[in-house]
């Protein structure tokens, strides 16, 4: 896959500074970084003009940038208009962050439905997060930025739930764009079912190729959202790689793992495994 970068999300990082994770994800052989933008390296009061001196870190390590809005206690699905409020005002200075950043990519999150067996609830849900989108395409386009939604885990609370349901979203939707996240897309097939999910993460790919600038990386065994290093779940990744190079995927590859006990292992062992399961 020529021109894929290999990189590390600094979730991995929360118990040090945003500096310190991205020197450590250069030290790990990193690419590229996705920066997390929310707590705790980014407070609520963030001084924005900080991310100068972000941004030469960056070009210092000689590292490509991404960024994942704002999503700790928020919901862009809120029937609460001021938590509404307050998901938008985040999402935006997430796209401002990444256009100081020198960035293209800014990841969002699904929306979240607290009543979802109401029915009258979820299309209010639906309804308040096709708008937020909306709402923030506008924004990101004259910035330059690309906006690339991320699919959940097929949970019944969450809009849009599936790869495919994102998909379908994002189709009505000029400028959007999608995060494929195989963690998530493996847990969503084994609660539908499925044992290979691996196969059917590949055709969810192929299907979803227009659309798809960004990937994330991380592992589970199908029942929780454990965000293993690759390898240390039951993911079937064969088939995956085989779906990405056959549609020349050549973006931002980046782990997602969970550990921050022990950060500099746990990422060790993500960009060891990268390398050799994706050929970087």
């Amino acid at each position: 896959m020529i021109g894929l970068k290999i990189g590390l999300s600094t979730l991995l990082f929360v118990r040090t500074s945003i500096e310190d994770a991205i020197r450590a994800s250069a030290e790990l052989g990193a690419e590229c970084v996705e920066i997390i933008y929310d707590v705790p390296h980014f407070p609520p009061d963030y001084d924005q003009r900080q991310l100068t001196g972000l941004r030469e870190l960056l070009n210092s390590h000689g590292l490509g940038v991404s960024v994942h809005s704002s999503f700790w206690d928020l919901n862009p699905a809120s029937h609460h208009r001021e938590l509404l409020g307050l998901t938008l005002k985040q999402a935006r200075r997430s796209i401002d962050a990444c256009r100081a950043l020198g960035g293209e990519i800014v990841v969002l999150h699904f929306g979240k439905c607290p009543i979802p067996e109401s029915k009258g609830f979820l299309e209010g849900a639906k309804k308040r997060y096709r708008g937020f989108i909306e709402r923030c395409l506008p924004y990101a386009q004259e910035r330059g930025v690309t906006l690339a939604l991320e699919n959940a885990g097929g949970q019944p609370d969450i809009y849009p739930s599936t790869a495919e349901e994102l998909g379908q979203f994002v189709a009505g939707l000029e400028g959007a764009k999608i995060t494929f996240d195989i963690g998530h897309a493996h847990m969503a097939g084994r609660r539908a079912g499925r044992k290979d999910t691996g196969a059917a993460i590949a055709r969810s790919i192929q299907k979803l190729r227009e659309q798809l600038v960004h990937v994330h990386v991380h592992d589970n065994h199908g029942e929780q959202d454990e965000h293993l290093p690759p390898g240390d779940g039951d993911i079937d990744f064969k088939p995956i790689v085989g779906a990405l190079r056959a549609i020349n995927y050549n973006g931002l590859l980046v782990a997602e793992p969970w550990s921050p006990e022990d950060p500099m292992k746990a990422g060790r062992k993500a960009m060891r495994r990268l390398k050799n399961i994706f050929g970087g």
